[in-house]
């Protein structure tokens, strides 16, 4: 079988203490960069606008964000997929807009289409529903239901193709009349753009999600506490959720520092984060008790060391492999994945680190803080007796 470190007799616990004070230091450092810089909120937590845009040639995205700059919208501009799809997505702030822009969607898009508009023609690309109906009920031959129809039929078909590439493409829907086609063909166009989706987030909705974020993450930890606390015992679950704690707090600190947006996609990183952290943190609590049933070492630092020792390919391979994805996922996710792949590429260190560093010298130093060394005759009673009754119940 394949081992990547043969018998390691590393004495990871005698630098616990030194490792303690330094992840304090640090997560006191976390603290105080998310005091000063707060956290970069995304639309989801303080309200605004969503639009996914397709263009029939490829957009200049420097472009559109001085176009939008330029009509006096505080906008965030980025690709979405392969640049083939020529799609992009910009994300508007709650009061990005001027005060005069009651249809923000609308203004959007026709500060892209300055330039490109034909007079007195009406763009397929970009009229909405009712709109089609108002002009289709002008043709001759047309019925009133017949336009209703026919205007259903071409934003169905339009959120299909995403774009027309040209007034002759509404030939191919069934629907379309030959009066209605040569009107569309003699009054319509067919502009560079069109509105794939678009979504508004008011404030006190995205209050609410905030709220909610952020009861999700302390009720994970809380219910991890809980579940270490039946599996193992009580002060084994303090170690565990101190940790999660540290890795939470030092990913915040760097996520704050960087200025990255806090979405909803980031705060189920911050799960993920969790779940993984405790894992690993599980993983050797679990070998801890294991060598402490065997009475595998003469004390309980010893075991400790022991435990850790020989989880530590383990870890090291599990914690290295999924490292590479998420960082890879950094370099080369683009925008939309930026944010999660960074909380979790700075959270698989961090977590990996603070199985090892916080949670096992807590269990070391609770003991000390007592007064008692936990000798393995004692820790081992403790646990045998533990499992006993989780096996019991």
């Amino acid at each position: 079988m394949f081992q990547l470190l043969k018998d390691p007799k590393f004495e990871f616990m005698k630098r616990g203490p030194l490792a303690l004070t330094a992840s304090a230091v640090l997560v006191v450092v976390a603290v105080v960069v998310l005091a000063v810089n707060g956290l970069n909120l995304g639309i989801e937590f303080t309200g605004g606008t969503e639009l996914q845009i397709k263009y029939a040639e490829q957009p200049d995205v420097g472009m559109i964000r001085t176009a939008l700059k330029d009509a006096g919208l505080t906008a965030q501009v980025t690709t979405i997929g392969v640049p083939e799809e020529k799609e992009v997505y910009i994300r508007l702030a709650e009061g990005a807009g001027p005060a005069d822009a009651k249809d923000l969607t609308g203004f959007v898009t026709d500060t892209l289409r300055a330039g490109s508009e034909q007079p007195d023609k009406l763009d397929v690309n970009v009229a909405d529903q009712d709109t089609l109906e108002d002009e289709l009920i002008r043709v001759t031959g047309v019925s009133s239901a017949q336009a209703a129809e026919l205007a259903e039929a071409i934003s169905s078909k339009r959120k299909d193709v995403a774009i027309f590439g040209s007034v002759g493409d509404l030939a191919a829907i069934p629907e379309m009349t030959p009066e209605a086609l040569a009107f569309f063909e003699q009054h319509a166009y067919a502009g560079p753009l069109a509105v794939r989706s678009q979504s508004y987030i008011g404030p006190a909705v995205g209050e609410e999600l905030m709220e909610k974020a952020q009861l999700a993450i302390v009720l994970s930890l809380i219910m991890m506490l809980i579940y270490i606390w039946i599996r193992f015992q009580l002060q084994w679950g303090f170690a565990a959720v101190l940790a999660l704690t540290h890795d939470t707090l030092i990913t915040l600190g760097l996520f704050s520092l960087f200025g990255k947006e806090m979405s909803l996609p980031v705060v189920a990183a911050f799960l993920t984060l969790v779940g993984y952290s405790v894992n690993d943190t599980v993983v050797v609590f679990d070998r801890i008790r294991e060598n402490l049933r065997n009475r595998a070492a003469p004390t309980f630092e010893a075991t400790i060391n022991l435990s850790i020792n020989q989880t530590l390919g383990r870890t090291i391979i599990t914690s290295g492999l999924t490292w590479i994805v998420v960082f890879g996922l950094y370099l080369y996710g683009g925008p939309a994945l930026n944010s999660f792949a960074f909380v979790l590429s700075v959270g698989v260190i961090v977590g990996t680190y603070s199985s090892i560093y916080i949670a096992s010298p807590v269990l070391m130093l609770w003991s000390r803080l007592l007064g008692r060394e936990v000798s393995v005759a004692k820790a081992a009673s403790a646990v045998s007796r533990r499992t006993k009754k989780v096996r019991t119940s």
